[in-house]
């Protein structure tokens, strides 16, 4: 805070005024607003460009939007203190350099204290004018300290504000913070309030649910209301659900109705309407989310008619980036005749969906299951083509899965067929397979272990000069020293 210094308190008529109020930064909060005594009487949001520090005080007064009611016989008015007051360079003499520069110093200090107020208000004059044009209750907004934020302010709105609001509510909610006034009024609404506003947005849910601010207000909603009022929200979703999914925001507040969802005939509803989109939703960045979430929540039998969808389209679901998940969860959350399905149209495709850069997180997904059926299931679909996958960059993360979850039955299996296929001093140095024979050292035992071991003996020498050949010679060297 500036100190005005004593000198400087005294009228013309020899009457001391008060001293300036506080106007460091902390005079006002970062979420406090502005009363109106000071919107009134500091508008600091008028400032001109600061100015040198040697100008004469009247000007310095004249950047706080000070103006003058006399300027005679060196006294100058003042709209805040009501008289004039003597200049106090004139009265102290123009060549008293240390007054002078004394007076100049704090001065700038002030202006620096003033501008800093100045760009604080800027911060909430966006809201303020909102709330001026569109709130017609504003007043109602009340300060708790020069602490609270700016969101506490508007808790303390008179409650029958929202009815004022009608009309305008589908607007306010596409509005930042116009959807911000309207969740602070959702607290604690009571049943009237969830009715006004639920009759204001019940038309145009799809709309606002893909709106960046209103499905914010949708999503609250939907925790307030009752079976009845969720009903009618469905009944005006449904129509364009599979597009509410497909949108980025859509999709989150139709997982947050989902989640709402108490009564099974509604839950039945929305499933039955994502059907016609299943694979769509599957296979989308942002709608594979929805399909996921009712694959985990709910039971197979409700899931019924999206799985049916997924079934017929089972391949292009696992190897799409986002429809790779989808199938992941099929197979872990599915139980019955449906998921057997799932499984033989995954097992018919097992190579190619090795291979393939999404298709190889399905298959790793299954073992890591650690159901040995399924990883028997797999491993007899894959035999005679474990070298080969040993080499793809893909296919090697099958294997080498296939390895360290299994049990030793199956990884002997698979050590054995590495070790005499036709090509298997060529795994020693792949920048691939070279990671399958190092978990194939890790895993494997007696027999099929000897063997291995044999392999890597006989072509130690190539090995040496080899990137590749080195890392399995050094694991190979480590394993050997520790027996």
């Amino acid at each position: 805070m500036i100190q005005i210094p004593t000198y400087q308190h005294y009228l013309a008529n020899g009457v001391s005024f008060p001293p300036l109020p506080d106007l460091s930064p902390s005079f006002i909060s970062d979420g406090a607003v502005l009363s109106a005594y000071e919107t009134e009487n500091m508008s600091f949001s008028n400032f001109s460009p600061p100015i040198d520090a040697d100008r004469s005080l009247s000007n310095v007064f004249s950047l706080l939007n000070l103006s003058p009611a006399t300027c005679a016989g060196g006294q100058i008015g003042s709209s805040i203190f009501g008289e004039g007051f003597v200049h106090p360079v004139n009265s102290l003499g123009v060549n008293d350099y240390v007054t002078r520069q004394r007076w100049s110093d704090d001065m700038a200090d002030l202006r620096r204290h003033c501008a800093a107020i100045a760009e604080n208000r800027l911060k909430f004059q966006k809201l303020d004018d909102y709330e001026q044009r569109h709130i017609p209750c504003c007043s109602f907004f009340q300060s708790q300290s020069e602490s609270q934020s700016q969101s506490q302010n508007h808790q303390f709105m008179s409650p029958w504000c929202l009815k004022k609001l009608r009309g305008r509510i589908y607007t306010m909610a596409k509005d930042q913070n116009g959807c911000r006034i309207l969740q602070s009024l959702f607290e604690r609404p009571t049943i009237e309030e969830v009715e006004i506003v639920l009759s204001e947005v019940v038309d145009f849910i799809s709309d606002l649910m893909k709106d960046q601010f209103g499905n914010y207000l949708v999503q609250k909603l939907v925790v307030l209301c009752n079976d009845q009022q969720k009903l009618q929200l469905l009944g005006s979703l449904v129509k364009d659900i599979v597009l509410v999914c497909l949108n980025p925001h859509g999709t989150r507040a139709v997982q947050k109705l989902l989640e709402n969802l108490q009564d099974p005939n509604q839950v039945k509803l929305v499933i039955r309407a994502l059907r016609r989109g299943a694979t769509t939703l599957a296979t989308d960045p942002n709608g594979h989310h929805v399909i996921q979430y009712c694959l985990a929540n709910f039971r197979t039998d409700i899931n019924m008619p999206i799985l049916t969808e997924i079934v017929d389209e089972c391949y292009k679901i696992a190897t799409d980036r986002s429809g790779c998940c989808v199938l992941q969860a099929c197979v872990e959350y599915t139980r019955g005749e449906v998921r057997t399905r799932i499984i033989a149209e995954i097992m018919t495709n097992s190579v190619h969906l090795a291979e393939d850069p999404f298709g190889n997180y399905v298959l790793q997904h299954m073992v890591g299951l650690n159901v040995p059926e399924l990883t028997a299931l797999l491993v007899r679909q894959l035999q005679g083509n474990f070298a080969s996958l040993s080499c793809n960059k893909y296919g090697s993360n099958v294997v080498e899965k296939c390895l360290n979850e299994s049990g030793e039955e199956i990884s002997t299996r698979i050590v054995l067929e590495l070790v005499r296929s036709p090509n298997s001093s060529l795994l020693l140095v792949d920048p691939y397979a070279n990671f399958v024979i190092q978990s194939a050292l890790k895993v494997s035992k007696g027999y099929a272990h000897d063997c291995l071991c044999g392999l890597i003996s006989k072509n130690m020498w190539s090995m040496q000069t080899n990137l590749y050949g080195k890392k399995i010679l050094g694991r190979f060297n480590k394993k050997v020293s520790f027996a």
